[in-house]
């Protein structure tokens, strides 16, 4: 072959190979129908910019974060760079960047990056630069317009259309990457945290690490949980407690056009689908095109009243039952309306907002999830099939009283049994009021109610955020003893009322000590450590972005995490100790009841297994006084607390010392 000839030969092959890559990305950049490019986000003028390099000749472009508090920049670094590699630092307005008083090259590039605290200067401003990297966790970038990324937080819940999402793991790889269809923050009263949780819409079906090929997928932000683990271990536990469809999650570092939101745990979404709750789907054929004025209202519900009488006050209907609900006259598309049904127990105050749902003779609101807009024949359907669960589970024996049937025959029992355990185990706040689901599949997969999936725990297991000020009841919420879900919350507490049936508490009893008592185990020997280990840089980076990590340097910021971590396992450790107790070796449980006179008190009494020593009562607040100590309320002796409990008659008392005098006052007398 000539010289010309193999020129031309090499020319014609990068050709190819050019035009094949060209494809190959084009198809990448469009999915669909779906433009990759609609991700594309505008930098900011003011702002510093780092391009991070991946694998495979790719980069990422992050910005760094002004700490307005600490007037300081930090560099939050995703897993996959490593510690000393090259990063472009640059501007819009092209600054002159100095770092550690030398100037950067042409190419603005910083060679061998590395953690800590250095100084940068802009265009001759110098500033404190503090250099933080994460580990083993994949980096989400979310790309969108400005104009959404502000709206995002300006109209809350509203869905931003049009973005891109690439999922990147620690190596550099990348692992996915596609169209958004919708980006929304998401939650209760999450959405109100400075750190905001979000739903994300994909333009097709994406399985993320793994977890199953879905639209829609919640990205957690855990921000009032310092460890970042709670959900974790109660979505991991109920799946290994072998309850169908409970969520599975893997933890992020999520980057917002460039900007770090922190340390996000990537979550299956509830809801009926193929790879989530897998039962028939009545949205299907459940035709409804609401009106904007209805489309309105779920946002922004204009209802008057303080209690959920009033607020449902003309928009539900009386059903024959004696329901009172909320539908639609719908296109419906079938006869059979048995399910598949999701269902959500809410709170009398947000139940309003609800697109469809009902409430019981007893006044239980349950939230329609699925069909979103649903028929009135729909909610007529389920709302009775629950009514006639109710109507047993209310009576002293458990029969029905119309049907002659028993409480159990309208329930799966063994999901309800072990979606109780859950509860209880991590003493979730929310048992009895909110985030319970359940649903419904059609007749001709089962006539019952299925409890679960799981779902919101980061107020559980003993958080500290809910202590002292946020109890039910003057109940402790954070205390490892004594039940809680077991107790009546409210007059239509359903874990309350199916507890005091004494077979649902032997098949609880049985279904700890067999099936959870071994998963409680593994946590308190060495799993929570696994997993906050796997993460711990990435939530050491989230404190110190959201304020909630108070250490100066990395050391002092990863003790801190630490003990949030110790604090979680020994809140593990004495809860399994006592409902093992209660449940497995059959010992007493006793209520000691408190007297703290006229002071503010955050709990009413504390409870302990007889032969334990008994939990230390939270200091009661009287005005003009200081606490001292507990005393026996018999003796007026103090009481001492390092003595196991014998069970015998005991109440306490609580004494105080005049602020004004120094004189000293007993609650009572």
């Amino acid at each position: 072959m000539s010289k010309k000839s193999g020129c031309l030969a090499v020319m014609g092959l990068s050709l190819t190979v050019l035009m094949t890559a060209m494809v190959w990305y084009g198809g990448r950049m469009v999915q669909s129908g779906f433009a990759l490019t609609a991700g594309k986000w505008e930098k900011e003028t003011g702002q510093i910019y780092a391009s991070v390099p991946m694998s495979h000749y790719r980069q990422e472009t992050i910005s760094l974060w002004w700490s307005e508090k600490e007037e300081k920049y930090y560099l939050f670094l995703p897993s996959f760079c490593e510690e000393g590699s090259p990063i472009r630092l640059h501007t819009v307005e092209d600054s002159e960047l100095l770092i550690d008083g030398n100037a950067l090259p042409s190419s603005g590039k910083w060679e061998g990056e590395t953690a800590g605290v250095h100084s940068i200067a802009v265009d001759g401003a110098e500033y404190e630069l503090e250099v933080l990297h994460s580990g083993n966790i994949p980096a989400m970038f979310v790309g969108m317009s400005r104009g959404k990324k502000e709206a995002l937080y300006d109209i809350p819940y509203t869905e931003q259309y049009g973005a891109a999402v690439k999922l990147v793991d620690d190596q550099g790889n990348v692992c996915n990457e596609g169209g958004i269809e919708s980006f929304r923050v998401r939650g209760n009263t999450s959405a109100d945290w400075v750190e905001k949780p979000y739903q994300m819409t994909m333009t097709r079906s994406t399985d993320f690490l793994g977890m199953g090929s879905a639209v829609k997928w919640n990205l957690l932000s855990n921000w009032s949980d310092k460890t970042l683990l709670r959900n974790k271990i109660t979505y991991d536990m109920a799946a290994q407690a072998g309850m169908p469809y409970s969520p599975e999650s893997a933890f992020v570092d999520l980057y917002l056009n460039g900007e770090y939101q922190g340390c996000y745990q990537l979550c299956e979404k509830v809801e009926i689908a193929p790879e989530r709750v897998a039962i028939r789907n009545l949205e299907d054929y459940t035709l409804y095109e609401p009106t904007p004025e209805e489309l309105a209202a779920e946002i922004h519900p204009d209802v008057e009243g303080d209690s959920m009488e009033e607020r449902i006050a003309g928009i539900t209907e009386e059903s024959s039952s004696g329901i009172r609900y909320r539908g639609y006259d719908t296109n419906l598309g079938t006869e059979d309306v048995t399910g598949g049904y999701l269902l959500e127990i809410e709170r009398p105050s947000r139940i309003h907002a609800s697109t469809s749902f009902f409430v019981t003779r007893n006044g239980q609101p349950v939230t329609v999830k699925r069909p979103k807009y649903a028929d009135i024949s729909e909610v007529e359907y389920i709302g009775s099939i629950w009514q006639t669960f109710e109507d047993a589970l209310f009576a002293q024996d458990g029969i029905n009283p119309g049907t002659g049937q028993y409480y159990t025959d309208y329930i799966d029992e063994e999901s309800f049994v072990k979606k109780y355990l859950v509860e209880e185990i991590v003493r979730n706040y929310d048992a009895s009021s909110t985030s319970q689901y359940f649903y419904k599949p059609d007749d001709s997969v089962s006539d019952r109610i299925y409890a679960g999936p799981v779902w919101d725990y980061d107020m559980s297991l003993g958080n500290p955020i809910m202590n002292p000020l946020t109890n039910q009841h003057y109940i402790s919420s954070v205390s490892p003893y004594g039940l809680f879900a077991a107790l009546p919350m409210d007059d239509f507490s359903i874990w309350y009322r199916l507890y005091e049936k004494a077979d649902f508490r032997q098949a609880s009893a049985a279904t700890y000590r067999d099936v959870f008592l071994p998963l409680l185990k593994e946590l308190e020997n060495g799993e929570i450590d696994r997993l906050a280990e796997g993460i711990q840089a990435s939530a050491v980076m989230d404190g110190v972005r959201w304020g909630r990590n108070d250490g100066t340097d990395p050391s002092s910021r990863l003790l801190e995490y630490r003990q949030s971590v110790e604090q979680l396992k020994e809140f593990v450790s004495v809860r399994e100790h006592y409902l093992t107790g209660l449940w497995v070796d059959g010992r007493e449980s006793k209520k000691v009841y408190l007297d703290g006179g006229d002071a503010d008190m955050y709990i009413s009494y504390v409870e302990g297994l007889v032969g334990d020593c008994l939990e230390v009562p939270l200091a009661p607040v009287k005005e003009g006084y200081t606490f001292v100590r507990w005393l026996n309320g018999y003796t007026k002796e103090p009481y001492d607390f390092t003595e196991p409990y014998d069970g015998s008659d005991l109440y306490f008392v609580a004494e105080y010392t005049c602020d004004a005098d120094g004189t000293t006052l007993i609650a009572g007398e």
